[in-house]
């Protein structure tokens, strides 16, 4: 299992009309789900020598994720070292 901390940051949530604090940590994990779900979306095989886009490789962290109730928001704020 790898953990991800996303260090604190300001966002802005548009349902609330405010600024919000937040550290989230996220546990993910690789496993043939995720690459099965990772596939159903983008109809291309995972495990090929094609590169990923940068949406479609924050996708794959989305579909690794273990940790529950995630703001979408959260995946677009990643530190870059945890995306490559």
């Amino acid at each position: 299992m790898l953990e991800i901390v996303v260090p604190e940051r300001e966002y802005w949530d548009p349902i609330k009309e405010e600024f919000i604090k937040k550290r989230t940590t996220l546990r993910l994990e690789h496993s043939l789900l995720s690459v099965s779900k990772w596939e159903s979306k983008w109809k291309v095989p995972f495990l090929s020598k094609e590169s990923k886009t940068l949406e479609q490789t924050i996708d794959y962290i989305r579909c690794m994720t273990l940790t529950q109730n995630v703001d979408p928001t959260i995946y677009h704020n990643l530190p870059a070292d945890a995306i490559d």
